[in-house]
């Protein structure tokens, strides 16, 4: 079996799906959105969300603007000419939304290692070196992005244009808590989804964080610490820590993916979790 290429763990992709949680990815975004053409490969490779491998070449150009050779990005946060891989040195080419590793802004040339986490505007890649990377590995992670057609809520991706902006998605949502308590549901996509107590307060907080962070940065607009979480969350143990939240964070993850909702959860080093989208009250 294929393994993953950053943690090892055996996995039929170069990605597993703990991994890929890892990367920005905004939403709406589907695989056609990502374009690569390389004549003459190197060895390293870029891993997008769904676990394609992408073979560098000695210098891989990467932007918006389609071309012969190098990695196409269409996505509105990406500048027409936003970076540039010159072997393992990482290059930002004064792009309007940045580039960042591992978390970090880019404000020079940077020498990569395997594992490194990058972003270009809203959309993620690993950089990967080695043997486990595996050019033809399946891409099951497919269904963890939501797609426009999954979604008739979502607000739709828009057209490319000269401005650049890295914009979060308008998504009809409403949380429903019961006066007997007990837990809740959420209305989401035309679809109903049964919480529990921990589950509706994890999302209740990412919601009304986002929707009173209006005036920051979609970049970090909505994210809530970790120990925020764990301090204020109604848990079940005594004395919950990171390894509980990761779990609740699991398990509301697959959740979402079953009313269609991949990758509506998102998490970054150093700034903790958020929804990535903007929720809109739904009445229905």
């Amino acid at each position: 079996m294929v393994g993953c290429a950053i943690c090892g763990a055996k996995d039929p992709s170069n990605l597993c799906a703990s991994c890929a949680a890892e990367l920005d990815s905004p939403v709406p975004f589907i695989a056609e959105q990502v374009l690569f053409a390389a004549a003459k490969p190197v060895g390293p490779a870029l891993l997008d969300v769904w676990g394609r491998a992408h073979l560098l070449e000695a210098v891989t150009p990467i932007g918006r603007t389609p071309q012969a050779r190098g990695l196409t990005l269409i996505h509105a946060s990406v500048s027409r000419r936003h970076a540039e891989l010159r072997g393992n040195v990482l290059h930002d080419l004064g792009s309007s939304n940045g580039t960042r590793v591992n978390d970090e802004p880019l404000d020079g040339p940077r020498e990569l290692v395997s594992g490194d986490r990058l972003s270009f505007g809203a959309v993620g890649f690993y950089y990967a070196t080695g043997n486990r990377i595996h050019a033809n590995a399946a891409t099951h992670l497919g269904s963890r992005t939501l797609r426009p057609e999954d979604a008739p809520r979502a607000e739709r991706l828009a057209a490319p244009s000269d401005s650049t902006h890295a914009g979060l998605p308008h998504l009809g949502f409403k949380l429903v808590e019961p006066t007997a308590g007990g837990g809740g549901y959420l209305l989401a996509v035309g679809q109903e989804l049964q919480l529990t107590d921990t589950q509706l307060a994890l999302l209740r907080v990412l919601a009304d964080r986002m929707l009173a962070e209006g005036d920051t940065s979609p970049l970090v607009r909505g994210f809530v610490p970790t120990g925020q979480l764990i301090a204020d969350l109604p848990w079940d143990s005594l004395e919950p820590d990171e390894n509980n939240l990761k779990q609740l964070v699991r398990r509301v993850r697959r959740m979402l993916e079953g009313i269609c909702l991949s990758g509506l959860l998102e998490s970054r080093r150093g700034l903790g979790y958020r929804l990535r989208c903007i929720p809109v009250e739904d009445g229905s």
